[in-house]
């Protein structure tokens, strides 16, 4: 632990042009008074404290297992959100696909405020993830994606519970789920972000950015990934922990989902 610093940086209103978001979240600074609302909220759930006490707590159960971040300091920042912008995810979404940085980045409700040191675990997994695996933005293909997102909700999930996840992670019936199933096993190989996008985000974004709609729900990638874990988990035994160094292939082969 001592090897890390943990740099809470300031609650502010920034321009948020993020690749892994779809699309741009940034509160218009016209906003005023929308801004004041949702910073005195941050303030007052003192989101500093929240987001340092998880990210100790999540990193003393990594060190634990022998799992740490490949960076000198872990820089810590949050973001507020347009409420607007982020209705897909009820207000919120992070980013923490570069090792040693996490973003947070939201406008504080009662969905999302309990829901936060869940997101916080979940951003910090790709961390840790990233700091065994190499993450090649212009080689993912959907089957690295979903694993990659199914870790981090199934890690989120063992310490603060599945129903702290993200809406994206849960939501799905079970007909949804095994239709998003059949339509991704017919993709696990499919490369590129833009095209791997089409299935993590469903069709209804990939219309807002462009993509080749694919017949698929929002968020559809996030579900079928975090079935694909759990099942995995399920059927060998091993933890989440274990899980996070373990390939692709291992764990969709495991799972026996596909």
């Amino acid at each position: 632990m001592d090897k890390f610093m943990l740099i809470i940086l300031a609650v502010v209103i920034v321009l948020i042009i993020r690749q892994l978001i779809p699309k741009k979240v940034d509160l218009d600074m016209k906003e005023t008074d929308i801004g004041q609302t949702g910073l005195k909220k941050l303030k007052e759930i003192d989101i500093n404290h929240v987001a340092e006490h998880t990210l100790l707590h999540c990193l003393n159960r990594m060190g634990e297992a022998g799992l740490r971040v490949n960076a000198t300091s872990l820089r810590f920042g949050a973001y507020l959100a347009d409420p607007q912008k982020l209705a897909y995810t009820k207000g919120y979404s992070g980013f923490g696909g570069i090792p040693g940085y996490i973003q947070l980045m939201i406008y504080p409700n009662d969905y999302n405020i309990p829901r936060i040191p869940a997101i916080v675990a979940h951003e910090l997994h790709h961390n840790i993830r990233f700091s065994y695996f190499d993450w090649d933005h212009g080689n993912v293909s959907v089957g690295d994606y979903i694993i990659i997102e199914g870790l981090a909700d199934s890690f989120a999930s063992t310490l603060y519970g599945e129903n702290r996840l993200g809406s994206w992670a849960t939501s799905y019936d079970v007909e949804d789920l095994l239709y998003s199933i059949e339509v991704i096993r017919q993709a696990l190989e499919v490369k590129g972000f833009a095209e791997v996008s089409s299935y993590m985000f469903g069709d209804e974004i990939a219309r807002e950015q462009g993509y080749p709609p694919v017949v698929l729900s929002y968020a559809a990638g996030y579900a079928v990934g975090y079935y694909t874990v759990q099942q995995f988990l399920k059927n060998s035994g091993v933890s989440i922990y274990e899980a996070t160094r373990m390939t692709t292939a291992e764990i969709i082969d495991g799972s026996r989902v596909f």
